[in-house]
């Protein structure tokens, strides 16, 4: 089976709250830091939260046959295993980026120089 974060109302909750003093859940001080750091649009990320909540069958993700990189940090402790899931779909790799949590992989080298690899073996760009 295949995991991830859990529950993200406390995560939306923190996005919408007038500032971070004002949020007290862990994960959700988390995302709202990176949120203010970065300077995002907090309320459309918290209403993209509050709304994809599908959950995906293993027979919805092997119907997912265009090629898919997924890439987590060895220290992440929300996105789950990148083999589990890419095992699931047909045309997906998996990458693990060293010693970079949530926040910090898809800014990391690693990632960036096999997300340029993996779209040139794929034909983009």
């Amino acid at each position: 089976m295949v995991t991830g974060v859990g529950d993200w109302d406390p995560i939306a909750e923190a996005l919408k709250a007038p500032s971070l003093e004002d949020v007290t859940h862990q994960r959700g001080r988390m995302f709202r830091a990176f949120a203010d750091q970065t300077k995002s649009d907090r309320l459309a990320l918290a209403a993209c939260i509050s709304t994809s909540r599908d959950l995906l069958t293993a027979q919805d993700l092997a119907r997912i046959v265009v090629p898919t990189l997924i890439g987590v940090g060895t220290t992440d402790d929300i996105a789950g295993s990148p083999q589990e899931l890419a095992a699931l779909m047909p045309h997906a790799t998996a990458l693990d980026i060293p010693g970079r949590d949530h926040m910090l992989a898809v800014g990391d080298r690693v990632f960036k120089k096999a997300a340029l690899e993996f779209l040139a073996a794929v034909g983009h760009s």
